[in-house]
Order: C-alpha cells, then structure tokens, then sequence
C-alpha cells in the first residue's frame, strides 16, 4: 500500500471520527503553516527569502502575527539514500492555540543550475571552480503527521533514511516560526553561492540545525540513530563542520530578527490604522445610514402628523357645518311649531267661528220650523169667548 494511498485512507477516517465528535474540531490553519490538512496535489515551495517576507508580513483580523506563537520543537535531519546522498531538514511546529496540533515544513539546499536541480548537489563532473547561487527552498508539508510526512518524502526523494533529530523539550526557550524564517534567510545570505565542497546541502542542514541549537537549544537533545554519516558521500567526508560560519550567523541573527520585527510591527500598525480607518468609516457609513434612516422615520411622523392634522381640521369643519346644520334645523323646527301653533289657532278660532254660526243657523231654522208648524186652521177659527 502506498504513503499516498495510506495518507488518503488516514485523512478519510480524521474526518469521520470528527462528524461523529470523536475527535477535536480541527486546528486553525495559516497561510504558510498547515496543522489539519495534508499536502495537496500542486507542491507549495518557495525561497527562504520569499517565506521570511510572507511570514513578517502576515497579519490577522486580530492585528497579530500568529507565526510568532508556533513554535520549533524538533528537526529531524535526513539523508538521500541514493545518487549524491542529499540532506534535507524537516522541521516541526506546534500550533499557536491548539496543543495537539502540529506543522512541518521541508527545508533542503540545492544548486540554482539545471545539472544540480535534481540532486541537490553538484557532482563531481560540474566545474568545481564555478560558482553558483544557492537555490535554499521551503516547501509545506501539512500537518506532521508520520504518514503524511513519509507520502510528501517519499514523492519528492523518493528513498531516504532519518539519520538524527534535535528536540526542542523546554518551552520556554523554543524559535517560533518567524526565528526560523530568519535564521534560513540568514544562513542563506552567509554563503549565497553553491559550492561543492563548503556550500553544498550539507553544509547548509549543518549550519541551520547547530545555529538554532546555539540560539535556542542549549538543554536540547539530539538524537543520531546511525552511525553519523552527515556530510558524507557514502565513506567520504565531503564537508567538515566549523564553528566559524554558525558563530557568524548567531552573531547577525538577533539584529535581523529585530529589523524583521520592526517590518513586523509596521505591518501591524499599518494594519491597525487601516481597520481603525475602516472601523471609523463604518461607525460613519452606519451613523450616516441610521441617521438617513431617523430622518426618514421623522419625515413620514411628520407627514403623518400633517396628515392627521388635515384630518382634525377637516373634522372640525365637517363639525362645524353639522352644528350649523343642527341649529339651522332647530330654528327651521321652531318656526314651522309657530306656524303649525298659529294655523292650529287659526283653525280653532275658524271652528269656533264656524261652530257659532252654525248654531246661530240652527236658531233661525228652529224659529222658522217653529213659525212654519203653527196650524192655519188655529189661524182662522175666532177665539173664544167668555
């Protein structure tokens, strides 16, 4: 089975076991510094110069560099086991937040020429005498798992041996990320060139591990697990280790990492203005919208106060004219009671009137019928005598 296939199987089961919450959500990553997930397909490298600028240059929402809080614990050295035996680094990172989680990067020198691209080292056919710029690389590994380690290894080396390792136990004291960004850059700048015989990968992974155990690692450990064979070519002793040129990098070291830090702290500031720039054009924008929004809201109370006022007044006039209309309809109502009153009394006088000579007709006829039934004989016969 593969490194690649056992990586992707491993990387599966992480994230079954996390959607069932039987491991830890996982750990935050950064640009330059992967701590949960492995190597994709398309490598990420990049010269020690670019990944000391893209570490001293970043800057999170919180206004902090967070590769100053990942820290070195361990470099493992490794040697090539074929061609010319090739030595690389690959060194450990603990995450800033998360204990438990943890980040490697791959650290090698090779030859910025086409014959030395592929072995890392100038073979003894290449002109010895020519000088050529040394190509110190980066490349992201992910998460420093063993297997993920072993599948980027194996795909870039593909044979190899760990040949020692150098801890880092006390926390105190341990590089962070940015240290190491400065001390590859440094170790560079020292011996620019690529030379075959004091320039070359070893003398490279030589120098960076004994600076950093210098710097930092003094109650270090290191581990050698076979006989030491750094800087050989199989038997032969290509490079033989001085104290000169890791003195003269630890001399420099702490006057770059504070200029570094000054770029650092000027990216900080810088960042720090501009979100204060941005918090205060969003406090003004919000104002701005919010009092828009207040005068909106006052302009439609008004108009609604305008309109409930027209409404009053119109309530008011049609009151008005009601009132008018209800006083004008109780004087109506009075005047048409005194004419039915006079016409009532009219009437009544009239009747009486009438009532009067009715019965002062009725008299006369009474007296007539009374004239008109006195009998004619009674009329004509003479009146008695006595």
């Amino acid at each position: 089975m593969s490194f690649k296939f056992r990586a992707s199987i491993s990387r599966l089961v992480t994230n079954y076991l996390r959607r069932l919450g039987m491991l830890e959500p996982p750990a935050e990553d950064l640009p330059y510094l992967w701590f949960d997930h492995n190597r994709p397909a398309t490598r990420q490298l990049m010269s020690v110069d670019l990944y000391k600028k893209y570490l001293s240059d970043h800057i999170d929402g919180d206004g902090k560099n967070n590769y100053a809080e990942c820290f070195l614990y361990r470099i493992d050295h490794y040697k090539c086991s074929k061609t010319v035996e090739h030595e690389f680094l690959v060194l450990h990172f603990t995450h800033w937040g998360n204990p438990a989680a943890t980040a490697a990067i791959c650290v090698d020198r090779s030859v910025n020429v086409t014959i030395g691209q592929s072995s890392g080292m100038l073979t003894p056919s290449s002109s010895t005498s020519s000088e050529n710029l040394a190509k110190d690389m980066v490349e992201l590994i992910g998460c420093a798992s063993n297997i993920n380690i072993k599948s980027c290894l194996t795909e870039k080396f593909k044979t190899f041996r760990h040949i020692s390792s150098l801890s880092f136990p006390s926390r105190s004291t341990r590089p962070s990320a940015l240290h190491v960004a400065v001390l590859l850059f440094q170790v560079n700048q020292h011996a620019i060139n690529y030379h075959l015989l004091d320039g070359q990968c070893y003398w490279f992974g030589h120098t960076v591990c004994k600076s950093l155990q210098t710097l930092f690692g003094q109650q270090g450990r290191e581990d050698v697990f076979e006989p030491d064979t750094r800087g050989h070519l199989g038997p032969i002793p290509v490079f033989k280790p001085s104290k000169d040129d890791v003195n003269v990098v630890c001399d420099g070291f702490w006057d770059a990492y504070e200029q570094t830090m000054k770029v650092v702290e000027a990216r900080r500031s810088h960042h720090l203005e501009e979100r204060n720039k941005l918090v205060e054009r969003t406090v003004e924008r919000t104002r701005a919208e919010r009092q828009h929004e207040i005068d909106e809201r006052d302009h439609q109370i008004n108009e609604r106060d305008h309109r409930i006022d027209e409404r009053d007044h119109q309530i008011s006039e049609r009151d008005r004219e009601i009132a008018k209309l209800v006083e004008q309809a109780r004087d109506d109502q009075i005047e048409r009671d005194r004419e039915i009153a006079k016409l009532v009394e009219r009437a009544r006088d009239d009747q009486i009137e009438r009532d009067r000579e009715i019965a002062k007709m009725q008299a006369e006829l009474e007296l007539l019928k009374a004239q008109f039934a006195v009998p004619k004989d009674t009329a004509e016969s003479p009146s008695p005598s006595f």
